[in-house]
């Protein structure tokens, strides 16, 4: 049975959607997959959102998708189980897209770009505006680099010298809706005041910072990922857990530690970055911090 892994988006979020460059990296340590109910087991949780996704416009709009083979074997105990938990930043939703696409498309499109709109339209029944890219990258299961909305290709990391950054995820304990939080970026970004803050001071360390992760420059990468902190600290209330708001502001004081936001924020886990896996574990004791890809090597190699 495949699985369909989560993702991080590890750099772009929210501003991939005004055409900023992004990554997406597949993250295997969760995951789903589809199962079937056992005789005289009960439908989870998800079953009734599940029936509800089988019968929506979105589905019913991509060509060639067999919505009733679908909504029968849903019928018959079919169910998508997943550790991947919802509303943490890691593309619940976007794996599930992925695996309905894959079982019951009848021609699977091939072309990247084309891949993507599809997914954006089948998780907009989920979150109402979607980019497309967790479902894809959980569908292909490569690292993703995405340019100007819609140019997507696979990435091909260098290696880096002395040491690759430490990934590492930290639980906020909040939970959190996607929707409302991309709601508010884009109505913000319309704001004149916010907007020149994003052309700024945003995109030009957001652009240096995956320039130097493109060309695994730690040199430039460090000092651009701290602005990009800071920025999101400063500029994004909504999108920062207040569980995590201090000791996010007071890794701004250092060099070897920092947060950003983890999807869309506001909930679930926050993302970071650190130079070796002794300085995260002495600066969040209280969080247990995950490390994701410690078992599976990194996944954008």
């Amino acid at each position: 049975m495949r699985h369909y892994p989560s993702k991080l988006l590890l750099f772009g979020e929210h501003i991939l959607l005004l055409g900023a460059r992004a990554l997406a990296v597949p993250v295997p340590a969760f995951y789903g997959e589809w199962a079937r109910r056992k005789p005289g087991e009960q439908p989870d949780a998800w079953a009734g959102r599940l029936q509800e996704f089988a019968g929506s416009e979105p589905l019913k709009a991509v060509a060639g998708l067999d919505v009733s083979r679908f909504q029968a074997d849903l019928q018959a105990g079919l169910f998508f189980k997943s550790t991947i938990p919802a509303g943490y930043g890691l593309g619940s939703s976007g794996a599930l897209c992925a695996a309905v696409y894959d079982r019951y498309a009848g021609r699977k499109m091939a072309n990247l770009a084309e891949l993507k709109v599809i997914f954006a339209g089948m998780e907009s029944f989920f979150h109402g505006q979607s980019s497309g890219i967790d479902p894809l990258t959980s569908y292909l299961n490569r690292p993703l680099w995405i340019e100007n909305r819609a140019e997507v290709r696979f990435f091909e990391p260098r290696l880096w010298f002395p040491a690759e950054p430490v990934i590492f995820l930290l639980d906020s304990r909040l939970p959190r809706r996607t929707g409302p939080l991309v709601q508010w970026f884009l109505e913000q970004s319309r704001e004149q005041v916010f907007l020149q803050r994003l052309e700024l001071e945003l995109f030009p360390a957001h652009e240096a910072m995956l320039d130097a992760w493109q060309n695994s420059d730690a040199a430039r990468f460090w000092p651009a990922l701290a602005r990009v902190s800071r920025f999101q600290l400063e500029n994004m209330p909504p999108m920062i857990p207040d569980t995590v708001r201090a000791v996010w502001e007071s890794c701004l004081g250092g060099s070897d530690v920092f947060l950003k936001i983890c999807g869309a924020g506001g909930g679930g886990f926050v993302l970071g970055f650190a130079v070796s896996k002794a300085a995260v574990t002495e600066k969040f004791r209280t969080f247990s911090p995950v490390f994701p890809f410690e078992h599976n090597g990194n996944a954008e190699k």
